[in-house]
């Protein structure tokens, strides 16, 4: 034994420490135990990370969040007597005001296309009921004339929805197609070509 070894053990300045001739006839350490080394100590480095940051922390409570509000909103699809509906909002270029929308055409059209123009929209020429929705189209559509749902039947108003015409804004003229100036109704013979308004309610679930 060379001096200063004993039992795989040298020394040296006085303190024992680790012998360099490998154990076991000199064969290297097993891969396997490598392998499960490095995990621990991935694991290890990956908590003091998550620890430190609190990364995992806020991870962790975002998707808490997300799937409660997941189940919230599916609960609340599948039982809507007891649920009110969720408003979708109006299409683009309509503009929405108490749970109904309504748009304004660029261009020209007779009363009858119009009327056509607004079925494919998903919607009608303008149905204004009541006083705060003819004040409202009045507010948006500035200075221009438009058609509206409004026509003579008989010696009757009536809107396109068969509701029977009750305002007190005043009506000019005795023609069967009636369209909105800057306050009043005019009438007009039908084929006259004046941009429209079109209304619908407001999609929900």
């Amino acid at each position: 034994m060379a001096q200063g070894e004993e039992n795989g053990f040298y020394r040296s300045n006085g303190n024992v420490e680790e012998g360099l001739a490998l154990q076991d006839g000199g064969a290297s350490p097993q891969p396997e135990v490598l392998g499960a080394t490095d995990r621990r100590m991935h694991r290890r480095a990956l908590g003091k990370w998550c620890t430190r940051r609190r990364v995992c922390l806020v991870v962790l409570a975002a998707l808490v969040v997300i799937l409660t509000l997941i189940v919230i909103v599916v609960l609340a699809a599948k039982r809507p007597g007891k649920h009110p509906a969720l408003v979708l909002g109006c299409p683009y270029d309509w503009v929405g005001y108490r749970n109904v929308c309504y748009h304004l055409s660029v261009e020209e059209r007779s009363w009858n296309e119009s009327q056509e123009q607004c079925s494919r929209l998903g919607a009608s020429l303008a149905v204004l009921k009541k006083e705060w929705e003819m004040k409202f189209v009045l507010l948006i559509k500035g200075n221009k004339d438009y058609w509206l749902g409004l026509r003579r039947v008989g010696k009757r108003l009536e809107w396109v929805d068969g509701n029977s015409f009750n305002h007190t804004i005043q009506v000019l003229g005795h023609e069967p197609c009636l369209f909105l100036n800057d306050r009043d109704l005019m009438s007009s013979a039908c084929s006259l070509r004046l941009p429209y308004v079109c209304s619908k309610p407001q999609a929900g679930l």
